[in-house]
């Protein structure tokens, strides 16, 4: 299996035979592991091996004394490089459409849908269009079932730029 994280609470260790290896604990916002690195494996990637690392692990899992932890075959440290956030979404409302009700309903819509790309939102009116961006605490991802939402509260044409 391989599983990605950030390694944690590195401990690098000197077996009888005199091999380095290592343990961390690889966690993500969900929880942690305990990965062991043992020599094969450590004197391959024990340079990527360090506190902080964002990492994919390619392990096995290991249940011994009814402890599980993991133990690694292959470490890959991903280019996040190229990472970035996502184009903006344009939301486009009526200002008469603009109630309480009506954008406490969008908050709620765009809190269920987190993620990276900025909410635009174009306030339309006979005269003009102001865009306003909203708060980065609502950033989302964009997907089918959040353009779903949003049509369904705020009609078919909001998206149309």
């Amino acid at each position: 299996m391989t599983l990605g994280g950030i390694l944690a609470s590195v401990n690098r260790r000197i077996n009888k035979n005199g091999l380095a290896w290592a343990s961390a604990q690889l966690e993500d916002l969900t929880g942690g592991i305990e990965v062991l690195f043992f020599p094969q494996a450590y004197s391959v990637y024990g340079m990527d091996v360090v506190e902080d690392a964002v990492v994919l692990v390619k392990a096995r899992v290991s249940v011994r004394d009814d402890r599980i932890s993991l133990i690694a075959n292959d470490l890959a440290v991903p280019d996040l490089s190229q990472v970035g956030v996502a184009k903006p979404l344009a939301v486009s409302i009526p200002t008469r459409m603009c109630t309480p009700d009506k954008i406490g309903a969008l908050k709620r819509v765009l809190t269920t849908h987190p993620g990276t790309a900025d909410v635009h939102i174009k306030l339309v009116s006979n005269r003009k269009t102001t865009t306003l961006k909203v708060d980065d605490s609502l950033r989302v991802s964009p997907s089918s079932a959040l353009m779903g939402d949003l049509k369904a509260l705020l009609g078919p044409g909001c998206l149309a730029s």
